[in-house]
């Protein structure tokens, strides 16, 4: 695909908002950028928004949105946003892409956190959303990650103990595995976090949480369940204007969420299982996980029965989108780096770690990074004289640019799949046609007779669950005009896409049985004039405004 910018490196935000304010210059008619919000540090919360307005406005069309970096350091799903926008308009005059633009508006946050992404970004220190101090106001006692011997990444720190829990494995000197019950030969240690103690030292000394506030806990629906959420559901200021966002753009049909890493696609609900969800919702998503899996390799996987088996947990972009917004929301894990060394994600997770999986998995996480990686990534462990705990050894993997996100010189090749299922993904959103606009005379009126249909897969309503919340207005139909006798304002309700079409296998052709309506036929009577021009207008929160004339007594429609 051809792009206009490079993605061998991590934007910052300064980057982020002059590629996207170069856009906005390049590409007047098609795309435009506005703030959603600003962070407790002033920065920007940039929200860009794509179409071809020269065939409707951004808000009359349905819409499909796509974020990044609601996890501070998951910067590759940020890169995702930008290479998705970048494709768009640097290839809008290829027909494919054209007509996309046509159709549809594409909403895009491409960083959430964005002051926690910059500091992920500028410092060695690695934060779960925010870099505010959390859960607690103040650095508690313990190892604090710090980078100790200046090579800009914080590793793991090894110190000798005859009491210590592990030992250099045999097979492979920079490997630390865990001590057997009935070794008592040897040398032996505990493993840390590379930084300085906080406190006395003692034998067991704790990784204390400090940047562990979790936006992707911080949502409605369910919040404080299983995750630390911030104050109260909305309570960080980026959540609040992400959440509003999107509440407010009412033709958002679909939100697709880029995280990393682990190499899987996954779809709600989080807190309640499957079988207490809507049946025909969660077969929706089914289907498009078996799209999502053709063109990226990554199964799609439910959050609560396949990924967290352990625990419900709460507040999360996905079920806020499902369950109170009623859109389609999942979750993309970009970066499978176990995957790539011979060790995909099990579904169901287990509870409990497969303590000899885990071994051979390190193991050929150091294979990968010597084969595939140029060895880069890795430090050989080196004596350093720690100023409280003596002499130790620091080494170990850039856990940044291995693990959590791809070395740059992968990250193109990651994120460019994830835009070949997006560009199949937004073909599916509901889409309204009026498929004829046609008048006979009628005494002293005019009949007018229209055809409305959802051309999509997905309904007018986007999710079963949105009709039960009853969170949508019906779709309506207004002829406008001339006077109309009677109602000149129709309430369609909502239409069925062609993911509705009930359906007999495949075999011996398949069978077609019934299914809820796509289209509507409706009847106006007006008093006007030949020649007098009609126009009829169908509006939908979510598949967006159409309208089509029609000259009274003409032979053809125009439009």
């Amino acid at each position: 695909m051809k792009t206009r910018y490079n993605y061998d490196h991590y934007y910052k935000y300064d980057e982020i908002t002059e590629v996207l304010s170069a856009w906005a210059e390049e590409a007047e008619g098609f795309f435009r950028m506005q703030s959603i919000g600003v962070t407790p540090k002033g920065r920007n919360i940039w929200m860009a928004e794509l179409t071809d307005t020269s065939v409707g406005d951004f808000a009359d069309k349905p819409g499909f949105a796509l974020d990044g970096n609601v996890h501070a350091g998951e910067v590759t799903g940020s890169m995702a946003c930008m290479y998705f926008i970048d494709v768009l308009l640097t290839n809008r005059d290829d027909p494919q892409i054209a007509e996309l633009l046509k159709k549809y508006t594409v909403y895009c946050v491409p960083r959430i956190a964005v002051d926690g992404s910059e500091f992920y970004l500028t410092t060695p220190y690695t934060v779960r959303s925010s870099d505010r101090l959390f859960p607690f106001a103040e650095e508690q006692e313990g190892i604090q990650p710090e980078d100790l011997d200046g090579d800009g990444v914080i590793r793991r720190m090894r110190v000798k103990n005859p009491n210590g829990s592990f030992r250099i494995s045999p097979e492979d000197p920079r490997r630390m595995i865990r001590r057997q019950p009935d070794e008592t030969d040897g040398d032996f240690y505990d493993v840390f976090s590379e930084g300085i103690l906080k406190g006395e030292p003692i034998e067991a000394m704790p990784a204390p949480e400090r940047y562990q506030e979790d936006f992707n806990r911080n949502f409605p629906g369910w919040w404080g369940v299983g995750g630390r959420g911030g104050a109260y559901g909305l309570s960080a200021p980026e959540t609040r204007a992400f959440a509003s966002f999107l509440h407010e753009h009412r033709n958002i049909c679909t939100c697709l969420n880029f995280h990393t890493h682990g190499g899987m696609y996954l779809y709600p609900p989080a807190f309640e299982t499957r079988r207490e969800a809507s049946k025909e919702d969660m077969d929706r998503y089914k289907a498009i996980g078996k799209i999502c899996t053709k063109e990226t390799g990554y199964p799609f996987v439910n959050l609560r029965d396949e990924y967290i088996v352990s625990r419900p947990v709460g507040g999360s972009i996905d079920d806020f989108c499902h369950f109170v917004l009623g859109i389609v929301s999942f979750t993309c894990e970009c970066w499978d780096i176990e995957a790539r060394c011979g060790y995909p994600n099990e579904f169901p997770s287990k509870t409990e770690p497969d303590e000899e999986r885990m071994i051979a998995m390190d193991a050929a996480r150091l294979k990968w990074i010597d084969e595939e990686n140029g060895g880069e990534g890795w430090k050989d462990w080196t004596v350093f004289e720690h100023p409280q705990l003596g002499t130790v050894e620091i080494g170990g993997i850039d856990n940044k640019h291995v693990i959590q996100n791809p070395p740059a010189k992968f990250l193109e090749q990651e994120i460019e799949k994830h835009t070949r299922f997006m560009l199949r993904e937004m073909k599916l959103l509901p889409r309204l046609e009026v498929r004829s606009l046609k008048s006979k005379k009628l005494g002293g009126c005019y009949e007018v007779t229209a055809e409305v249909a959802n051309a999509g897969w997905l309904p007018t309503n986007v999710t079963a669950e949105a009709v039960k919340i009853g969170s949508l207005k019906p779709v309506r139909a207004e002829l406008c005009g001339a006077e109309v006798i009677g109602e000149a304002v129709i309430d369609i309700g909502q239409l069925a896409g062609y993911s509705h079409s009930g359906t007999l296998g495949s075999g011996r052709g398949g069978t077609t049985l019934n299914h809820a309506p796509q289209s509507r036929t409706l009847k106006y009577v007006v008093k006007a004039e030949a020649g007098t021009a009609v126009t009829l207008q169908v509006t939908s929160e979510r598949a967006g405004c159409i309208t089509k004339t029609l000259i009274l007594g003409g032979e053809e429609e125009a439009a």
